[in-house]
């Protein structure tokens, strides 16, 4: 599909979900010519999701470097070599108060491992490249509509970036969110973060749709009258 496509897509995806907050659209192959570089340095790749609700960008490999899970699971480091003892003090600290262990690491979801990746972020409907995978913010209701369109999307919990290396493989993710993303990025507790491939968006948005029209009608019915 062409950009346009994605765009109309994702304007009938906010239209019938009522999202408040802006689709973002991901790639981890950029145009770097076409994409404004970031320069931000940030705690954690997920502080570049609530960035891209406004602009359009690319990051480098130095950027994703500051979390160590992050780096995981966006292909820069490989679990093996983020172990406990491994000299990376942030892995060192969640592990010494149990927010996370050496099982955990090595089971973590991952991108290709590929240590010179870029990654390109833009609101999706003014995005300026095809996306691989989208990112949603969403509340309780938008993600049971969610649920209820794609029965077989995968429910996670911490890290919440795993939702990028799983939706790069296909699923639908519904990422309940962890304390270290909410911290950095700032979003808000109430908030699920959803991602989806973006080449099974036309036929998500589809059902969803259908869906939420079903949803909006029962709303509708059982409102008490003023």
């Amino acid at each position: 599909m062409a950009v346009s496509e994605f765009q109309a897509l994702g304007k009938r995806l906010e239209s019938a979900l009522v999202l408040s907050k802006p689709i973002v659209a991901v790639t981890f192959t950029p145009d770097t010519a076409r994409l404004r570089r970031s320069t931000d340095v940030v705690e954690s790749s997920c502080v570049f999701w609530t960035k891209a609700l406004e602009s359009s960008f690319y990051t480098t490999p130095d950027q994703h470097l500051h979390c160590s899970v992050g780096a995981i699971t966006h292909g820069y480091r490989s679990a093996k070599d983020s172990l406990p003892g491994a000299g990376l003090a942030d892995i060192d600290l969640l592990t010494s108060v149990g927010w996370i262990g050496k099982s955990d690491i090595l089971g973590l979801p991952s991108l290709p491992l590929e240590a010179q990746r870029n990654i390109g972020y833009s609101p999706l409907d003014s995005s300026p490249f095809v996306p691989d995978v989208v990112l949603l913010f969403v509340d309780s209701q938008q993600a049971a509509l969610i649920r209820e369109a794609a029965p077989e999307s995968r429910i996670t919990v911490k890290p919440t970036c795993q939702g990028l290396p799983l939706a790069n493989e296909g699923d639908v993710v519904i990422g309940l969110g962890c304390t270290a993303s909410r911290t950095r990025s700032g979003y808000q507790e109430s908030e699920i973060v959803v991602t989806l491939n973006a080449k099974k968006l036309g036929t998500f948005v589809d059902r969803l749709e259908t869906i939420a029209a079903i949803d909006h009608r029962v709303k509708a019915a059982l409102t008490p009258a003023a």
